[in-house]
């Protein structure tokens, strides 16, 4: 008796639809990666800006009659003075809190003179190794950034 085999047997169905599930998996786990790494990667830039904007103003404060000595050095302001962009820049994130580093600012109170600071929003940053160790990135007085991993 002569078998026509036309198709495929249930086993090599149920190995391939395996083999591309697992494919499935690598590609979702390297997406969200990489969306974080985005993420990350954007709110540090904007905290670049923001720490910029800081160091004009602290070049020559007289310049800027808004702030005087006795207030305290805000996103608000700064964008008042015309240091920031106001379309462009809001003091909140969805995954990250920005700080303008002043003498009563609990984020940047250790290191170096920091200028302005970060930090994740621990219940919605989406990669959990940074969420669960507690990310922080810094730009210290002379423009450099300093990232961190828990509390230092």
């Amino acid at each position: 008796m002569k078998y026509n085999r036309k198709g495929f047997t249930l086993i090599e169905l149920l190995i391939a639809a395996t083999i591309i599930g697992i494919l499935a998996v690598f590609a979702t786990v390297s997406y969200r990666n990489s969306a974080a790494d985005t993420r990350v990667a954007g709110a540090r830039s904007k905290l670049d800006v923001l720490a910029g904007a800081v160091q004009r103003f602290n070049l020559d404060p007289s310049a800027c009659p808004v702030i005087n000595t006795y207030s305290k050095l805000t996103v608000a302001n700064l964008i008042n003075c015309g240091y920031l962009e106001k379309a462009l820049w809001n003091e909140t994130d969805e995954y990250f809190d920005f700080q303008i580093c002043n003498e009563s600012s609990s984020l940047c109170s250790s290191g170096p003179a920091y200028v302005a600071c970060m930090t994740g929003i621990s219940a919605k940053l989406p990669n959990r190794y940074l969420r669960d160790k507690g990310y922080r990135y810094c730009v210290d007085s002379a423009g450099k950034g300093v990232e961190s991993l828990g509390a230092e």
